[in-house]
């Protein structure tokens, strides 16, 4: 009897220590990646934040106009949630003044956390260069499909469509 409260014991005591370890293992090795500090990080906010709605709302409620039924159809398939922009404060007095001279270097950036990306506007030589970038490693998270959302080329053709709204390339009420 005792050598089998012995072997109990025993295969209680290993399978918890390697439960424990399994554990230890799963932690490490799911714990989310931690986000590169980015170069807006610092940078003064812009007035942009809000949230972009899913698939099918009736924009109408929300206050439509041209651009809000164009960015709704354009992203909410990617479920992008929130938002967040960021404006270089070396382009701040062009922006708040609605400029269209923007200096050249990084101007915005518009950051979805929930998705993981940020739509950036540069500008070099007077013109706007977009691009996405991965707020995982701060890298280019661009495509070059032609349609998709995550294409630069996209967000060149609506933003030089809208501009009343798309001053210098860069969008947004900055009331």
């Amino acid at each position: 009897m005792k050598k089998i409260l012995f072997v109990i014991v025993a295969l209680v005591l290993a399978f918890a220590g390697s439960n424990r370890a399994f554990a230890a293992d799963k932690k490490a090795t799911s714990a989310p990646p931690s986000a590169a500090p980015m170069y807006w990080d610092k940078w003064e906010h812009g007035m942009a934040d809000g949230v972009i709605p899913p698939c099918g709302v009736d924009e109408t409620q929300l206050g439509r106009d041209d651009i809000l039924e164009a960015t709704i159809e354009t992203y909410c398939g990617l479920k992008p949630g929130k938002y967040l922009s960021y404006i270089n404060p070396a382009a701040m007095k062009v922006y708040k003044t609605h400029g269209t001279a923007y200096p050249d270097g990084k101007t915005a950036v518009l950051v979805f956390r929930e998705i993981g990306i940020a739509f950036s506007t540069d500008h070099k030589g007077g013109k706007p260069v977009y691009d996405v970038i991965s707020l995982k490693d701060g890298g280019s998270a661009a495509t070059k499909a032609p349609g998709h959302p995550l294409n630069p080329e996209l967000c060149a053709r609506c933003h030089i469509g809208f501009k009343g709204i798309c001053k210098g390339f860069v969008c947004g009420n900055r009331n």
